[in-house]
């Protein structure tokens, strides 16, 4: 039994329902016993400072979306830190739906106090120190994240997303992207390139059918052609891989298991990054995968 859980509330994901759930999931944790300490983020990087400064936590939990949860990871030593979790508040929610965590507040309130702990592989992008528990890429929805972010105000929603995705569809140039794989150089000039721990992305999207947290490797994908129509039959497939599980794979698409990904630009001109839906600067990068690097809580086996 976790007695002592320190919450990080992102007050606005999820346009409010974050806080609503928080509440719920509080009132069945403290019947239960268990010491909650709540702590609110009030912009970027609260959620950093906030999970490094709880010291002597059993667990960590975040209520928001995968940003938070990102957030929340950048913020502890891997070494000792206690295990993290997450209320899935945000728009995607892609590490809770990886997981199967329920909505419920009072199954999220048993799995917080007694769920079972997740060995989950970690991202890290090396120039910067700053790691990734989903994804990397570098390309078109690296350039939509950014886009979208120079941009925003307030909460978001997935159709926001969607209105900048084809915004940015219509003015995107297409990158150069020299891709290396474990030592190897796969890829000179391709448009596109994923590197991902999980199977699915944001929204009815998979780009990386195999890609597992716990297996020890990344999955790359990697798009060569630079068409804008050669980016829409990507979309396509990955949208047929979400509603059948049918691993289409386009003829221009390679894809590649991996501990260590480089990515730059092949043509000098910069290209965005993005790391679990954030922005995050711009190429060279250079991802390390650290095998179990993180604990995360996951519901309990039979319930």
């Amino acid at each position: 039994m976790r007695r002592r859980i320190r919450i990080v509330l992102n007050p606005v994901s999820g346009r409010g329902r974050a806080a609503r759930r928080a509440r719920d999931v509080i009132q069945r944790l403290t019947s239960r016993g268990c010491e909650v300490d709540v702590v609110e983020t009030r912009g970027p990087g609260d959620a950093t400072r906030l999970a490094a400064e709880a010291l002597g936590a059993d667990a960590i939990v975040a209520v928001g979306g995968d940003g938070t949860m990102n957030e929340v990871a950048n913020g502890l030593d891997p070494r000792g830190a206690p295990p993290i979790g997450m209320v899935p508040s945000g728009n995607a929610n892609v590490l809770a739906k990886e997981l199967g965590v329920p909505r419920d507040p009072e199954a999220l309130a048993r799995m917080i106090a007694e769920g079972r702990e997740v060995a989950w592989d970690l991202g890290v992008e090396g120039r910067s120190g700053r790691r990734f528990l989903l994804f990397a890429s570098a390309g078109f929805d690296a350039q939509v994240v950014h886009d979208f972010h120079r941009r925003r105000s307030g909460p978001i929603t997935m159709a926001d997303y969607a209105a900048w995705g084809l915004r940015t569809f219509t003015e995107f140039r297409i990158p150069s992207i020299r891709v290396e794989v474990d030592g190897v150089v796969v890829a000179d000039g391709a448009s596109w390139a994923v590197i991902s721990n999980v199977r699915n992305y944001g929204g009815p999207l998979v780009f990386t059918p195999r890609a597992k947290f716990d297996d020890g490797a990344f999955e790359a994908m990697i798009q060569r052609r630079r068409h804008r129509l050669d980016t829409i039959h990507l979309f396509g497939t990955s949208v047929l891989a979400w509603a059948t599980g049918i691993e289409a794979r386009p003829a221009d698409v390679t894809f590649h298991s991996a501990r260590r990904v480089r990515l730059e630009s092949s043509d000098g001109v910069p290209v965005a990054l993005q790391i679990d839906g954030e922005p995050a600067g711009f190429l060279p990068a250079e991802l390390d995968l650290r095998a179990g690097g993180l604990t995360v809580l996951g519901p309990a086996l039979g319930r």
